[in-house]
Protein backbone atom coordinates (compact mmCIF):
# COMPACT_ATOMS: atom_id res chain seq x y z
CA UNK A 1 0.00 0.00 0.00
CA UNK A 2 1.26 3.12 -1.14
CA UNK A 3 2.00 6.04 1.82
CA UNK A 4 -1.29 8.24 2.58
CA UNK A 5 -1.48 11.58 3.46
CA UNK A 6 -3.56 12.16 7.20
CA UNK A 7 -4.02 15.87 8.41
CA UNK A 8 -5.68 16.66 11.50
CA UNK A 9 -8.46 18.96 11.12
CA UNK A 10 -7.68 22.62 11.89
CA UNK A 11 -9.16 25.96 11.90
CA UNK A 12 -8.10 29.67 11.95
CA UNK A 13 -10.01 32.91 12.54
CA UNK A 14 -9.49 35.63 9.62
CA UNK A 15 -8.94 39.15 10.66
CA UNK A 16 -10.72 41.28 7.55
CA UNK A 17 -7.68 43.75 6.08
CA UNK A 18 -10.05 45.02 3.68
CA UNK A 19 -13.36 43.93 2.10
CA UNK A 20 -11.96 43.27 -1.44
CA UNK A 21 -8.94 41.56 0.48
CA UNK A 22 -11.06 39.49 2.38
CA UNK A 23 -13.34 38.55 -0.60
CA UNK A 24 -10.35 37.49 -2.57
CA UNK A 25 -9.10 35.26 0.48
CA UNK A 26 -12.03 33.19 0.53
CA UNK A 27 -12.69 32.63 -3.06
CA UNK A 28 -8.95 31.25 -4.30
CA UNK A 29 -9.67 28.87 -1.62
CA UNK A 30 -12.53 27.53 -3.79
CA UNK A 31 -9.76 26.74 -6.79
CA UNK A 32 -6.65 26.74 -4.21
CA UNK A 33 -5.59 29.42 -6.43
CA UNK A 34 -4.03 31.27 -3.19
CA UNK A 35 -0.19 31.71 -4.57
CA UNK A 36 -1.86 34.44 -6.65
CA UNK A 37 -2.61 36.69 -4.24
CA UNK A 38 -0.40 39.49 -4.41
CA UNK A 39 -0.59 43.25 -3.99
CA UNK A 40 -3.34 44.95 -5.98
CA UNK A 41 -4.73 41.65 -7.21
CA UNK A 42 -7.76 41.85 -4.93
CA UNK A 43 -9.80 44.62 -6.62
CA UNK A 44 -9.49 43.02 -9.97
CA UNK A 45 -10.64 39.76 -8.46
CA UNK A 46 -13.57 41.05 -6.87
CA UNK A 47 -14.33 43.05 -10.32
CA UNK A 48 -14.30 39.44 -12.27
CA UNK A 49 -16.66 38.25 -9.48
CA UNK A 50 -18.94 41.44 -10.18
CA UNK A 51 -19.05 40.99 -14.27
CA UNK A 52 -19.32 37.08 -13.50
CA UNK A 53 -22.46 37.57 -11.43
CA UNK A 54 -20.19 35.41 -9.01
CA UNK A 55 -22.05 37.10 -6.24
CA UNK A 56 -21.89 34.57 -3.45
CA UNK A 57 -18.00 35.17 -2.95
CA UNK A 58 -18.81 39.43 -2.38
CA UNK A 59 -20.46 38.01 0.60
CA UNK A 60 -17.27 37.86 2.43
CA UNK A 61 -16.20 41.26 2.19
CA UNK A 62 -17.84 42.23 5.50
CA UNK A 63 -18.56 46.27 5.15
CA UNK A 64 -19.30 48.89 8.34
CA UNK A 65 -20.90 51.72 8.07
CA UNK A 66 -21.47 54.76 10.16
CA UNK A 67 -23.96 57.92 9.26
CA UNK A 68 -25.10 60.40 11.69
CA UNK A 69 -27.83 63.23 11.77
CA UNK A 70 -29.20 65.97 14.20
CA UNK A 71 -32.91 65.18 14.74
CA UNK A 72 -34.19 68.95 14.29
CA UNK A 73 -32.56 69.33 10.41
CA UNK A 74 -34.50 68.96 7.29
CA UNK A 75 -32.17 65.67 6.62
CA UNK A 76 -33.71 64.11 9.47
CA UNK A 77 -35.99 61.98 7.04
CA UNK A 78 -33.36 60.84 4.76
CA UNK A 79 -31.40 59.75 7.53
CA UNK A 80 -34.31 57.36 8.53
CA UNK A 81 -34.95 56.21 4.91
CA UNK A 82 -31.17 55.46 4.84
CA UNK A 83 -31.00 53.51 8.11
CA UNK A 84 -34.76 51.27 7.28
CA UNK A 85 -33.55 50.52 4.07
CA UNK A 86 -30.80 48.23 6.38
CA UNK A 87 -33.24 47.76 8.59
CA UNK A 88 -35.37 45.51 6.09
CA UNK A 89 -32.92 43.62 4.29
CA UNK A 90 -31.97 40.57 6.13
CA UNK A 91 -28.66 40.51 5.33
CA UNK A 92 -27.84 43.40 7.45
CA UNK A 93 -27.78 44.67 11.05
CA UNK A 94 -28.32 48.31 12.68
CA UNK A 95 -27.69 49.72 15.85
CA UNK A 96 -29.48 53.02 16.18
CA UNK A 97 -28.35 55.16 19.18
CA UNK A 98 -29.01 58.94 20.16
CA UNK A 99 -27.00 61.07 21.95
CA UNK A 100 -28.18 64.24 23.40
CA UNK A 101 -31.79 66.32 24.15
CA UNK A 102 -33.63 68.74 22.66
CA UNK A 103 -32.89 70.75 19.93
CA UNK A 104 -28.93 68.99 20.50
CA UNK A 105 -30.15 66.00 19.80
CA UNK A 106 -28.17 63.83 17.39
CA UNK A 107 -28.57 59.87 15.58
CA UNK A 108 -25.72 57.96 14.89
CA UNK A 109 -26.79 54.36 12.96
CA UNK A 110 -23.93 51.85 13.01
CA UNK A 111 -24.98 49.58 9.86
CA UNK A 112 -22.82 45.67 9.29
CA UNK A 113 -23.57 44.44 5.98
CA UNK A 114 -21.60 43.12 3.28
CA UNK A 115 -20.38 44.03 -0.33
CA UNK A 116 -23.02 41.45 -2.07
CA UNK A 117 -25.71 43.85 -0.35
CA UNK A 118 -24.48 46.85 -1.74
CA UNK A 119 -23.88 45.52 -5.24
CA UNK A 120 -27.42 44.01 -5.84
CA UNK A 121 -28.95 46.81 -4.54
CA UNK A 122 -27.52 49.17 -6.17
CA UNK A 123 -25.93 50.82 -2.48
CA UNK A 124 -22.37 50.85 -3.19
CA UNK A 125 -22.38 54.86 -3.38
CA UNK A 126 -23.30 54.18 0.39
CA UNK A 127 -19.38 53.23 0.55
CA UNK A 128 -18.75 56.89 1.42
CA UNK A 129 -19.74 56.04 4.81
CA UNK A 130 -17.32 53.32 5.10
CA UNK A 131 -15.31 53.03 8.52
CA UNK A 132 -13.50 50.47 10.70
CA UNK A 133 -15.91 48.32 12.75
CA UNK A 134 -16.10 50.08 16.22
CA UNK A 135 -17.54 48.05 19.70
CA UNK A 136 -21.01 49.97 18.67
CA UNK A 137 -21.15 47.41 14.86
CA UNK A 138 -22.70 44.04 15.15
CA UNK A 139 -19.08 42.17 13.83
CA UNK A 140 -19.15 39.55 11.48
CA UNK A 141 -15.93 36.96 11.96
CA UNK A 142 -14.53 34.66 9.05
CA UNK A 143 -12.73 31.35 10.40
CA UNK A 144 -11.37 28.95 7.54
CA UNK A 145 -11.25 26.06 8.27
CA UNK A 146 -9.30 22.56 7.30
CA UNK A 147 -12.00 19.27 7.69
CA UNK A 148 -13.43 16.33 5.93
CA UNK A 149 -15.99 16.76 3.33
CA UNK A 150 -18.18 14.95 5.30
CA UNK A 151 -17.81 17.49 8.54
CA UNK A 152 -18.30 20.05 5.80
CA UNK A 153 -21.75 18.97 4.81
CA UNK A 154 -22.73 19.55 8.49
CA UNK A 155 -21.17 22.77 8.89
CA UNK A 156 -23.04 24.05 5.39
CA UNK A 157 -26.41 23.19 6.93
CA UNK A 158 -25.98 26.42 8.75
CA UNK A 159 -27.46 28.26 5.55
CA UNK A 160 -27.48 31.71 7.18
CA UNK A 161 -23.79 31.97 6.88
CA UNK A 162 -21.51 32.84 3.54
CA UNK A 163 -19.65 29.95 2.49
CA UNK A 164 -16.60 29.41 0.12
CA UNK A 165 -15.42 25.63 -0.40
CA UNK A 166 -12.43 24.13 -2.25
CA UNK A 167 -13.79 22.81 -5.15
CA UNK A 168 -13.48 19.18 -6.40
CA UNK A 169 -14.78 19.78 -9.57
CA UNK A 170 -11.81 21.73 -10.40
CA UNK A 171 -9.36 20.74 -8.26
CA UNK A 172 -7.28 18.16 -9.30
CA UNK A 173 -5.78 16.29 -6.72
CA UNK A 174 -3.28 14.26 -9.18
CA UNK A 175 -1.43 17.48 -9.96
CA UNK A 176 1.84 18.28 -8.32
CA UNK A 177 0.44 21.46 -6.22
CA UNK A 178 -1.97 18.89 -4.47
CA UNK A 179 0.88 16.42 -3.91
CA UNK A 180 -0.30 13.95 -6.69
CA UNK A 181 -2.69 12.79 -4.55
CA UNK A 182 -5.68 12.84 -2.52
CA UNK A 183 -5.39 13.78 1.13
CA UNK A 184 -7.48 12.56 3.97
CA UNK A 185 -8.44 13.97 7.52
CA UNK A 186 -7.86 11.82 10.71
CA UNK A 187 -11.57 11.31 11.97
CA UNK A 188 -11.62 11.01 15.68
CA UNK A 189 -11.97 7.34 16.12
CA UNK A 190 -8.73 6.66 14.01
CA UNK A 191 -6.68 8.92 17.05
CA UNK A 192 -8.25 7.37 20.13
CA UNK A 193 -8.84 3.40 19.14
CA UNK A 194 -6.50 0.79 19.55
CA UNK A 195 -7.84 -1.17 16.96
CA UNK A 196 -5.43 -1.77 14.54
CA UNK A 197 -7.45 -3.89 12.19
CA UNK A 198 -10.25 -0.52 12.05
CA UNK A 199 -7.20 1.64 11.30
CA UNK A 200 -5.40 -0.17 8.66
CA UNK A 201 -9.03 -0.65 6.54
CA UNK A 202 -9.08 3.07 7.02
CA UNK A 203 -6.03 3.59 5.34
CA UNK A 204 -6.31 0.81 2.38
CA UNK A 205 -10.05 2.49 1.78
CA UNK A 206 -8.18 5.94 1.46
CA UNK A 207 -5.28 4.16 -0.37
CA UNK A 208 -8.33 2.46 -2.78
CA UNK A 209 -9.66 5.73 -3.45
CA UNK A 210 -7.21 7.31 -4.29
CA UNK A 211 -5.96 4.46 -7.21
CA UNK A 212 -9.27 4.68 -8.56
CA UNK A 213 -9.02 8.61 -8.64
CA UNK A 214 -5.64 8.66 -10.42
CA UNK A 215 -6.85 6.12 -12.75
CA UNK A 216 -9.84 7.81 -13.98
CA UNK A 217 -7.64 11.00 -14.37
CA UNK A 218 -5.22 9.02 -16.59
CA UNK A 219 -8.03 7.76 -18.93
CA UNK A 220 -8.73 11.40 -19.66
CA UNK A 221 -11.88 11.79 -16.97
CA UNK A 222 -11.97 15.11 -15.79
CA UNK A 223 -11.77 16.30 -11.73
CA UNK A 224 -15.08 16.75 -11.54
CA UNK A 225 -16.17 13.46 -13.12
CA UNK A 226 -13.45 11.95 -11.47
CA UNK A 227 -14.71 12.92 -7.64
CA UNK A 228 -17.55 10.57 -7.82
CA UNK A 229 -15.29 7.74 -5.75
CA UNK A 230 -14.24 10.38 -3.44
CA UNK A 231 -14.85 9.43 0.55
CA UNK A 232 -16.21 11.60 2.79
CA UNK A 233 -12.68 11.56 4.59
CA UNK A 234 -11.13 13.72 1.99
CA UNK A 235 -9.57 16.71 2.99
CA UNK A 236 -11.48 19.68 2.33
CA UNK A 237 -11.42 23.36 2.82
CA UNK A 238 -14.45 25.74 3.73
CA UNK A 239 -14.47 29.12 4.94
CA UNK A 240 -17.50 30.65 6.83
CA UNK A 241 -18.48 34.22 7.18
CA UNK A 242 -21.68 35.00 10.17
CA UNK A 243 -22.83 37.23 12.27
CA UNK A 244 -21.63 36.55 15.96
CA UNK A 245 -25.37 35.43 17.07
CA UNK A 246 -25.33 33.23 13.68
CA UNK A 247 -21.91 31.45 15.37
CA UNK A 248 -23.13 30.88 18.83
CA UNK A 249 -25.99 28.93 17.22
CA UNK A 250 -22.84 26.99 15.60
CA UNK A 251 -21.53 26.65 18.77
CA UNK A 252 -24.87 25.21 20.37
CA UNK A 253 -25.58 22.80 17.87
CA UNK A 254 -21.54 21.58 17.23
CA UNK A 255 -19.84 22.15 20.57
CA UNK A 256 -22.90 22.42 22.96
CA UNK A 257 -25.31 19.57 21.38
CA UNK A 258 -27.78 21.60 22.74
CA UNK A 259 -30.48 20.03 20.09
CA UNK A 260 -28.72 16.10 20.41
CA UNK A 261 -24.71 14.87 20.33
CA UNK A 262 -22.70 16.68 18.19
CA UNK A 263 -20.84 14.62 15.28
CA UNK A 264 -17.13 13.91 17.52
CA UNK A 265 -15.07 15.39 14.36
CA UNK A 266 -17.09 18.69 14.23
CA UNK A 267 -17.08 19.10 17.80
CA UNK A 268 -13.22 18.62 17.96
CA UNK A 269 -13.12 21.85 15.55
CA UNK A 270 -16.50 23.83 16.78
CA UNK A 271 -15.29 23.48 20.96
CA UNK A 272 -11.41 25.03 20.28
CA UNK A 273 -13.30 27.78 18.03
CA UNK A 274 -15.39 28.46 20.69
CA UNK A 275 -13.02 29.13 23.40
CA UNK A 276 -10.75 30.76 20.80
CA UNK A 277 -14.25 32.89 20.44
CA UNK A 278 -13.73 33.86 24.16
CA UNK A 279 -10.17 34.79 23.86
CA UNK A 280 -10.27 37.37 21.17
CA UNK A 281 -13.30 38.62 23.33
CA UNK A 282 -16.37 38.02 20.49
CA UNK A 283 -18.83 36.70 22.63
CA UNK A 284 -19.04 39.92 25.04
CA UNK A 285 -21.37 41.89 24.13
CA UNK A 286 -20.11 44.36 21.58
CA UNK A 287 -21.94 47.19 21.98
CA UNK A 288 -21.77 50.39 24.65
CA UNK A 289 -24.83 52.51 24.42
CA UNK A 290 -24.20 54.48 27.35
CA UNK A 291 -21.07 56.40 25.31
CA UNK A 292 -22.25 55.79 21.51
CA UNK A 293 -18.89 58.31 20.77
CA UNK A 294 -16.60 56.87 22.69
CA UNK A 295 -15.33 55.45 19.71
CA UNK A 296 -14.19 57.79 16.70
CA UNK A 297 -13.07 56.67 13.58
Amino acid sequence: MAEIRLLNPSFDVWEQKSPEKQIERAGRICYKSEDKIAEGTAEAFVDRMKANKHYAMLEHGTIYLKKQCEVNTDHYQDFVNFIEKYKRNPYSKVVYIESGEGLFKNVFAYITTNLRVLVENGWEYDRKYEVNVTPNHYRRITVHFTLDMGVGREFTRHRVFSFAQESTRYCNYCKEKFGGSIAAIEPEWYKNTDNEEAKKEFEEAIDDANKHYNKLVSFGLTAQEARCVLPLATKSELVMTGFIDEWMHFFDLRALGTTGAPHPDAKTLAVPLMTEFARLGYLKELIDIKNPEAYEV
